[in-house]
């Protein structure tokens, strides 16, 4: 059996570990590159639609598997699904997997775990929640921080997927 898995996951946290993805949009890739970037020998499976398996068959990558069917039994053989935003938690199969010890997470919680000062807050991140108003909140927000002088980056359901930006250097 694999030791516990740490309250924020980093990336370095996930070696040794059996590692899933499920979703293969803009976060799922971004999610690959990431893991591959930092631990670039740790085996994933991919679970994705049948077009976007083509699609991730085409890297070529030996320690990729893809699987076209996401079942709850499937899932629960993971340590830890990174799971696209588009996927609802709630979705029978991963409850199913969850009860069973699976962790679920999202290429947000990598990035933020990567960016933790030692007191577990974000350095330089500015976080826009709710339910409407948030990419009108966060473009006005970075237009305002770039006028000022600083490099900013705009990410997330606006922009680029955090974790294309995980090496990227900017003052918020």
């Amino acid at each position: 059996m694999t030791a516990s898995l740490p309250e924020h996951l980093r990336i370095a946290d996930l070696s040794g570990r059996r590692v899933a993805l499920w979703g293969w949009g803009g976060e799922g890739r971004a999610a690959y590159a990431a893991l591959r970037a930092r631990l670039p020998e740790l085996t994933l499976t991919l679970f994705a639609t049948p077009a976007e398996a083509s699609d991730a068959k085409t890297l070529a990558d030996a320690n990729l598997l893809v699987e076209v069917e996401a079942t709850g039994e499937a899932l629960s053989a993971f340590d830890v699904v990174i799971k696209s935003p588009g996927i609802s938690p709630n979705k029978p199969e991963a409850v199913f997997a969850a009860q069973r010890g699976t962790r679920f997470i999202g290429g947000t919680a990598l990035w933020c775990a990567e960016h933790a000062d030692v007191n577990g807050g974000l350095v330089n991140a500015i976080c826009v929640t709710g339910t409407k108003g948030k990419s009108t909140t966060s473009a006005l927000l970075a237009h305002l921080l770039r006028a000022a002088g600083l490099r900013t980056a705009l990410a997330g359901n606006i922009g680029l997927p955090l974790l294309e930006l995980l090496d990227a250097q900017a003052d918020a």
